[in-house]
């Protein structure tokens, strides 16, 4: 009979479904190993202690169990093998004296050994295992702040979450952070590095202060010596990437402000030197400025004393000569000694040393002039509309002589003692310059006048005196009197 659909197909369904089925007992077989009990154990039943009394109700017991890694083989021994493997729902540490097979988190194991406790926390105490590849098959970490609230089930098992430092120290055998995820009833934890693990020195606690707040992953497990009369659940930290800090730590705060507070006292101890040292040098530049003030002044002082004596003797030279005409030419040389012996003065008087008060200098330099010519007393009045200027030395002198001159000339020419003469001097400034004017009530000037003119000292002078100024000279002449005007920069 002919075989017809699917029917000629039957023998190699089967020799296919024979294959798969050999394969799958081999694998099965591969995974369990050769174990004296058939069953795989589970964690649970590992920590079995049903009537209380705190011992393990299988301890000592040969099982097999299975799991995923968490941790890196040689993490938390350098030559022991101390680990955890977990499932989704529990984990359980694994020992040995030896590390036959390296693995990863994420690597399954098949391991078999006999159920033992040390120091609370129980574990296999294996003997063989076996490791399949599969680093990607890392287990999620659980909850921090529920193993916290019961860690008892977390056993094992990997967890992350962040808290607060509330305690910070070191054991006999390692050093540790105690943490509180920042809830009143969230409870505690002992975050924990063993002196034994390789990578010790690089969990850098040194920089954590209490109070900051970090961010953590590891491993729940139970070590206490004093078992059973106290538990100690600890979180153990596989690298030092598992520690990150949330919040700026306070220990940079610290170094921070230190050392701002450092660069401040430098600062300030910098300018206090500095300032001590500037003030130190400004006394002695002060003292030496008194001592050049008082100098200045004394030279001043005896100039003045000098052309007083020079007056005095061009006075007893007067008396002693019958020329009027030398007297005209002595009493001129006497009223431009004077008006450069009151500039001098005015100098040793006043604490600049350098500025005059030039407005203050002229009237009192025209009352002299006034006072000079004896017989004009009461026949001419002194009128002064003066503006408040202070100027150098240097340009005062030319100013005094100046006007100097130009008094001495309206005494001489323009007044007589039968009519009432009025002498008008004036001084202003204006966007930086300055004007300065003597003006008379005489007859006028004459027609011929002229400042470049020879023969005539005192015209020279003024001109000269003028052109010191850099001035510009207008003149106003009329028969009822004549007025001039120096206009020059203060600059």
């Amino acid at each position: 009979m002919k075989k017809i659909g699917w029917q000629k197909y039957l023998p190699e369904i089967g020799l296919y479904l024979v294959l798969f089925l050999i394969v799958f007992l081999s694998s099965i077989d591969y995974c369990i190993g050769q174990v004296s009990d058939d069953s795989l154990w589970s964690y649970p039943k590992i920590r079995a202690d049903i009537n209380a009394d705190n011992e393990l109700d299988f301890l000592g017991k040969q099982v097999t169990i299975t799991g995923i890694a968490n941790i890196s083989s040689g993490l938390l021994h350098e030559h022991y093998l101390q680990a955890f493997v977990q499932n989704d729902s529990a984990g359980i540490s694994i020992f040995s004296m030896a590390i036959d097979n390296p693995f990863q988190p994420g690597d399954s194991l098949v391991a078999s050994g006999k159920i033992q406790r040390y120091n609370g926390l129980a574990e296999v105490n294996v003997d063989s295992y076996k490791v399949f590849r599969n680093a990607a098959n890392v287990p999620e970490p659980k909850s921090l702040k529920k193993a916290i609230a019961n860690p008892l089930e977390y056993l094992g098992m990997l967890v992350k979450g962040d808290g607060n430092i509330i305690e910070k120290g070191s054991t006999f055998n390692g050093k540790y952070l105690r943490i509180s995820p920042g809830e009143l009833t969230g409870g505690t934890i002992m975050v924990y590095v063993s002196n034994f693990h390789p990578m010790y020195g690089d969990f850098n606690f040194d920089v954590l202060s209490v109070g900051d707040k970090i961010s953590v992953k590891g491993i729940i497990s139970e070590y206490n010596p004093e078992f059973p009369e106290e538990r100690t659940y600890k979180l153990f930290l596989r690298t030092p990437e598992d520690l990150e800090y949330v919040d700026f730590p306070k220990y940079y705060m610290f170094l921070l402000l230190g050392g701002l507070g450092i660069v401040t006292a430098l600062i300030v101890g910098w300018v206090l030197v500095l300032r001590k040292q500037v003030d130190n040098k400004t006394s002695e530049i002060q003292q030496s400025l008194q001592q050049k003030e008082v100098l200045l002044q004394e030279i001043h002082h005896r100039v003045k004393n000098s052309l007083a004596i020079v007056s005095g003797l061009i006075e007893l030279q007067l008396d002693g000569t019958d020329s009027d005409e030398a007297k005209h030419i002595l009493q001129d040389s006497q009223t431009r000694i004077r008006s450069m012996a009151l500039i001098h003065e005015k100098l040793y008087q006043t604490k600049s040393l350098s500025d005059i008060e030039l407005d203050i200098y002229l009237k009192e330099l025209v009352e002299a002039i006034h006072g000079t010519f004896t017989e004009y007393k009461k026949a001419v009045d002194l009128k002064f509309d003066l503006d408040k200027i202070e100027l150098d030395v240097d340009r005062v002198i030319p100013c005094g002589l100046l006007v100097n001159e130009l008094v001495v000339n309206a005494f001489k020419h323009a007044f007589n003692k039968n009519k009432k003469g009025v002498l008008e001097v004036g001084l202003s400034k204006e966007n930086g310059s300055i004007t300065l004017s003597v003006a008379d009530n005489g007859p006028g000037l004459p027609k011929d006048f002229d400042f470049k003119g020879e023969g005539n000292l005192g015209s020279m002078l003024i001109d000269t005196f003028a052109s010191q100024l850099d001035a510009e000279i207008d003149i106003e002449n009329t028969e009822k009197g004549s007025k001039f005007v120096f206009t020059f920069s203060k600059n």
